[in-house]
């Protein structure tokens, strides 16, 4: 990809931006010399980028030749103690790259959110943050499942693939390319505000399977389906952890109860509030994946009962170990 090809938004996010500096160009100047120096970073950053080689090229140092195959080898490795040694420094440039976009955004949203000239625009900019920390995310279920050497080769080394293109393709595609299942995963979560109830969770995860992939259903479906993989769907619906889960069906059958309110929750919980995703930030999603796989990885460690792996990493091996290098 060559410096003139450089791709800093998407076609929407472009013409958003674009439609967004007209409508503010003559009534907030210096809102709109903002976005333009923060446009000019990203642009910089994007240069940057595109200046060190592909990372599915072949290139020789001295001896050594470094290939696609090399590189998914070595993140796969057993003996590596910490990966983010390991990345190419085109990666670690791309992730910052993806934060410095969902910056640019929330920026955005911050300028029109209290302008009620601009609430169209509203809707469409937190589209772009969360499409954004789709791509974040993606990164990381890839990563926890290469740093999983409790997994598979073949899982890992198809992971790695993926992280890899994902990788390469950043400034080209985005996460749509290589995830869609993550993708619309995330989508229908977004949409869903459980409505708790018995606990049991039935009406969220049909509300949720309307808007996913058939390979979804293929998931939840099969005969081999764990009891981990159960409690992870039930966190990742509930957006509470697998303690907070057991508690609250505790609690209902300690005090006679069959159903909880959402506003019961918080109390019970001894929490201040319970999260929602629909209309809020979308870093909640990233918020709710890192605390879930925080908490698996303690259990892992621990021996305790509960989910060992985040929904996502579930799903992700079971397509992962069945297919070879396809994206999803």
């Amino acid at each position: 990809m060559g410096i003139q090809n450089i791709i800093i938004f998407t076609k929407d996010e472009e013409e958003l931006v674009e439609t967004l500096k007209q409508a503010i160009k003559d009534k907030y100047t210096s809102e709109y010399t903002l976005i333009e120096k923060h446009k000019e970073a990203l642009r910089s950053l994007a240069t940057s980028i595109s200046l060190y080689p592909s990372l599915l090229d072949s290139q020789r140092l001295s001896n050594q030749k470094r290939t696609m195959e090399s590189l998914l080898d070595t993140l796969c490795s057993r003996s590596i103690p910490d990966m983010i040694l390991h990345i190419p420094t085109k990666a670690i440039l791309g992730r910052a790259f993806t934060i410095a976009k969902i910056n640019f955004f929330i920026m955005l949203w911050y300028i029109v959110r209290d302008r009620d000239e601009y609430a169209s625009f509203l809707d469409m900019l937190l589209s772009c943050i969360a499409s954004n920390v789709f791509m974040l995310t993606a990164e990381e279920v890839y990563t926890s499942i290469i740093e999983d050497d409790t997994l598979a080769l073949n899982i890992r080394h198809n992971a790695a693939y993926l992280l890899a293109r994902t990788w390469e393709h950043r400034l080209d595609y985005g996460v749509a390319e290589f995830a869609p299942i993550l993708l619309n995963l995330w989508k229908a979560r977004e949409r869903l505000i459980p409505n708790f109830g018995t606990m049991m969770g039935f009406s969220e995860l049909c509300m949720l399977s309307e808007h996913t992939s058939p390979l979804w259903l293929d998931f939840l479906q099969r005969d081999t389906i764990t009891e981990d993989e159960v409690y992870a769907v039930e966190e990742f619906i509930f957006d509470l952890s697998f303690e907070e889960i057991v508690f609250v069906r505790d609690y209902l059958e300690k005090h006679n109860k069959i159903t909880v309110s959402r506003d019961e929750l918080p109390s019970i919980l001894k929490k201040t509030h319970i999260p929602e995703y629909q209309g809020q930030d979308p870093r909640e999603l990233y918020r709710s994946f890192r605390d879930r796989k925080i908490n698996s990885r303690f259990r892992a460690r621990s021996g305790l009962q509960g989910p060992k792996k985040t929904l996502e990493e579930y799903l992700m091996c079971f397509l992962l170990s069945s297919r070879s290098m396809v994206e999803y």
